[in-house]
């Protein structure tokens, strides 16, 4: 579970294994508040979310600043050879369009569209309101939408 969320939202398996590790770390330190045993895997999510959100930003700010180069997602590894060739086609326009943008957009994107998450299961893993998550996704979404129609 969090091996694949954490591709899924970086996108690059050279940076999934530090993801986890990170993740588990934090877990590891905080775990004594966890109130529900039960919640463990929801829980663990919403640490894999949080630590991908603070590594997409500092991505993007080294990018910006010109200290790291912007590598494309590897779509080949993210799409499904049994993906049907249209859903395919779509998936890797999408993963394509994610790495512009903010990570704010992508992991709210990912955990809703990748993931199949609730709006109010995004908000939890997120730790943000419904409302921040509504505007996030229809922001992303718009984007997405603006890129596919463009290349079309």
């Amino acid at each position: 579970m969090v091996n694949g969320l954490a591709y899924r939202i970086l996108g690059r398996p050279d940076e999934v294994d530090d993801l986890v590790q990170d993740s588990f770390v934090q877990a590891l330190s905080s775990l004594d508040r966890l109130q529900n045993p039960a919640a463990f895997s929801s829980w663990m999510g919403s640490i894999v979310v949080r630590t991908a959100h603070k590594r997409l930003r500092r991505r993007s700010l080294r990018t910006r600043l010109g200290l790291e180069r912007d590598k494309p997602i590897d779509v080949e590894i993210l799409v499904s050879r049994t993906a049907p060739p249209d859903v395919a086609i779509e998936l890797r326009a999408v993963y394509g369009i994610l790495n512009r943008l903010s990570a704010e957009e992508r992991v709210a994107l990912v955990l809703r569209r990748v993931e199949g998450m609730k709006l109010a299961e995004v908000a939890e893993a997120m730790n943000l309101s419904l409302a921040t998550v509504k505007r996030r996704l229809a922001k992303a979404e718009k984007a997405v939408a603006a890129a596919l129609e463009a290349s079309s």
